[in-house]
């Protein structure tokens, strides 16, 4: 199995698919710094995905909820 490692900041007051993505803590960051609204969204978590192929990591990117849905 392959990992793909992500950072995500969960957002609680809408859909799973504004939730804030980036390959590290950094670029999350970023993104956060810019918004106005940051103060919405939770501290960066890293996540750690495990995949068997490319279809696999395509259903889970596609799926309801855009890849951005996770269980912390």
């Amino acid at each position: 199995m392959a990992n793909l490692t992500i950072w995500i900041a969960v957002q609680h007051d809408d859909a799973d698919c504004y939730n804030v993505i980036g390959r590290t803590r950094k670029a999350v960051q970023e993104q956060l710094d810019a918004r106005p609204d940051a103060r919405r969204f939770d501290t960066p978590k890293k996540i750690v995905l495990s995949y068997r192929d490319a279809f696999d990591l395509f259903e889970w990117v596609t799926s309801e909820g855009g890849g951005r849905h996770v269980s912390l």
